[in-house]
C-alpha cells in the first residue's frame, strides 16, 4: 500500500474522510489565519519514484519522476486550487484557448474545436496551415521562477494571506529518490512547481505562461 512521506495511506484517509473533515478544516483555517501563513515542513517533502519510459535503462533521462507528497497537504492544496480556479473563471482571467486541467475541457475538446475551425475555413475556401510543436512540459515544470510566478499571481489579484501561503508552498521544498526500498538523502528544490500536485498544473499552465 502506497504511503506518503509521513507514513499515511491515501486510501485510509479517504475511508475516514467524514472523521477527518472537521479537524482538517480547523487546521487549514489556522494555517491561513496566522500573521504569516506557513505550511508544515513535513508537507513540503516528496518521495520520488523513477518510472522507466523507454530506451536505455542506464540513462536517467529515460525515467519519469513520480512524486509522492503529504496526503493532508494535498487535501489543502485541493481546497486552495478550487477557490483560485473559481476566482479566475468568474473574473474571466483564464485564456479561452486553455483546455488542459480545466473541468469539461481536455485534449479532446481542444481537438474538436480545432477540427471545427479547420472545417469552416475549408468551406470558405481558405488555406489551412497547422503546426504541431512538441514540448517537454515535465522539464518546464522544474524551471519555473518562483519570484516571477508570485509577481504574475499578484497581477491577477492574488494578494494578502493567500499570496503569502502560495509563496510558502513553493519555497523550502525538499525531495528524495526511492529505488525499491533504498532512499537517497533529501535535497532542497530551488525552482519549479510541484509535479503530481493539485496546485502545480494551475500555477504553471493557467497562470505562469
Amino acid at each position: 500500500m502506497t504511503r506518503d512521506p509521513e507514513g499515511y495511506s491515501p486510501f485510509l484517509v479517504k475511508q475516514l474522510v467524514s472523521t477527518f473533515a472537521d479537524p482538517l478544516a480547523l487546521l487549514f483555517s489556522s494555517f491561513l489565519s496566522i500573521g504569516r501563513p506557513k505550511i508544515p515542513s513535513a508537507w513540503k517533502r516528496a518521495i520520488i519514484t523513477p518510472i522507466f519510459k523507454k530506451g536505455a535503462s542506464s540513462n536517467p533521462a529515460n525515467y519519469r519522476p513520480v512524486s509522492v507528497t503529504s496526503v493532508f497537504g494535498k487535501v489543502m492544496e485541493r481546497v486552495v486550487a478550487a477557490d483560485m480556479l473559481d476566482y479566475l473563471l468568474s473574473n474571466k482571467l483564464l485564456n479561452s484557448n486553455q483546455h488542459g486541467f480545466l473541468s469539461k475541457r481536455s485534449t479532446l475538446t481542444n481537438l474538436l474545436e480545432s477540427i471545427s475551425d479547420w472545417t469552416i475555413s475549408l468551406e470558405n475556401r481558405f488555406a489551412n496551415r497547422v503546426a504541431y510543436i512538441g514540448l517537454d512540459f515535465s522539464r518546464a515544470f522544474d524551471t519555473v521562477s518562483h519570484p516571477k510566478l508570485l509577481h504574475k499571481l499578484k497581477s491577477y489579484g492574488t494578494e494578502g494571506v493567500l499570496h503569502q501561503w502560495i509563496g510558502n508552498f513553493l519555497t523550502e521544498r525538499s525531495h528524495c529518490t526511492r529505488v525499491n526500498n533504498v532512499y537517497s538523502s533529501f535535497d532542497y528544490i530551488r525552482s519549479g512547481v510541484v509535479q503530481g500536485s493539485f496546485l502545480g498544473p494551475l500555477l504553471f499552465f493557467d497562470l505562469y505562461k
